[in-house]
């Protein structure tokens, strides 16, 4: 089960930014209290399972002052380049009826060439919500 070692290593990312708070905006050290979600962009191409992905941040969060916060996740879509013809874009899918997803067609939508993946391959925070204390301003 990958999700529980992904969870993991967001959990370990966060514990040890939040202990160094020359490394967080001003703003968020002086007011955050708790933090109440965290945003992830996740790319097409990584399959986990959002379920699982969520059940285990919950539990490795238990106890600690993260516990209660959320996971918010965003799909992020492939982007490609092609070294052959330059072309930068989304990748083409196939989809046929039926199907409980699309794939992703990793070669050039335009001369057919092997393509680079730019994006959407990759599981990333991107931002915190934060609960301000009482009376912070």
């Amino acid at each position: 089960m990958h999700e529980y070692s992904l969870a993991f290593s967001i959990f370990e990312s966060l514990r040890a930014r939040l202990a160094q708070p020359e490394m967080l905006p001003s703003r968020v050290t002086r007011r955050a209290s708790r933090i109440k979600k965290i945003h992830l962009r996740q790319g097409e191409l990584l399959v986990l399972s959002h379920e699982a992905l969520k059940e285990a941040w919950r539990i490795i969060t238990e106890g600690t002052e993260l516990e209660g916060s959320e996971l918010e996740i965003e799909r992020v879509p492939v982007r490609v380049r092609c070294p052959g013809c330059g072309y930068e874009g989304d990748a083409k899918y196939l989809a046929e009826e039926g199907w409980h997803m699309r794939v992703p067609i990793l070669s050039c939508p335009r001369c057919g060439a092997r393509v680079k993946i730019v994006e959407g391959k990759d599981l990333a925070v991107v931002a915190l919500t934060v609960e301000e204390e009482v009376g912070a301003s």
